[in-house]
């Protein structure tokens, strides 16, 4: 069981920890209040020490404006809170680009499916092993969002020469589609670089 050190908040508003869940086989972040008691510090639970600061769901970015979703939920942990996450097994440790080392863990629910465990914020006081998360054993991205079977899909060049204005519309049209529905999404980000090469 590694411990995890809050503190380095980078850029954020506050020292805090940001609790965030990956269900593996949605491909997706999930609500993580069912995963809260995961979370000790010492012999008792993280949320019955520290109070949440920002709770998961739709919220004004506390520092570029805007309605966002915040996927984690934040506890206003003190730098150098140990946080340890019960039945977890200890996956690796990277940089976060919001801000501090992020530890990532894999757990399993009572029904057996797979899920990660993030922990956001950390102190310096914890070692990086890696650049990136890690997601089906290979580093994937910055984050579990970017799982590597998603990245790794390859899409046909189009060969814009050959169609006509019309064919060239409707490609357009498709790319721009699948932009307003998966601009946030891995998935989207792929097929336009993909299609774009770049």
């Amino acid at each position: 069981m590694s411990t995890f050190y809050t503190g380095n908040s980078g850029t954020s508003t506050a020292q805090h920890l940001d609790f965030r869940v990956w269900d593996v086989n949605k491909g997706a972040y999930t609500d993580p209040s069912r995963f809260t008691s995961r979370m000790r510090v010492g012999d008792g639970l993280l949320t019955d020490q520290f109070s949440v600061t920002s709770p998961h769901g739709m919220r004004e970015h506390p520092l570029h404006g805007g309605w966002k979703m915040h996927h984690g939920i934040d506890y206003g942990t003190p730098t150098g809170t140990p946080v340890t996450i019960q039945g977890g097994k200890f996956l690796t440790t990277f940089n976060d680009p919001g801000g501090g080392i992020t530890s990532q863990y894999s757990i399993t629910d009572d029904d057996g499916n797979p899920f990660e465990i993030l922990l956001m914020h950390g102190s310096d006081s914890n070692k990086v092993l890696s650049d990136a998360a890690i997601t089906n054993g290979m580093p994937s991205g910055a984050d579990p969002s970017a799982p590597s079977p998603v990245a790794d899909q390859t899409v046909p060049p189009v060969n814009y020469a050959d169609m006509s204005a019309s064919q060239m519309n409707a490609e357009y049209d498709k790319l721009r589609m699948a932009g307003d529905v998966f601009k946030t999404e891995q998935a989207g980000m792929a097929m336009h670089k993909a299609h774009f090469n770049k």
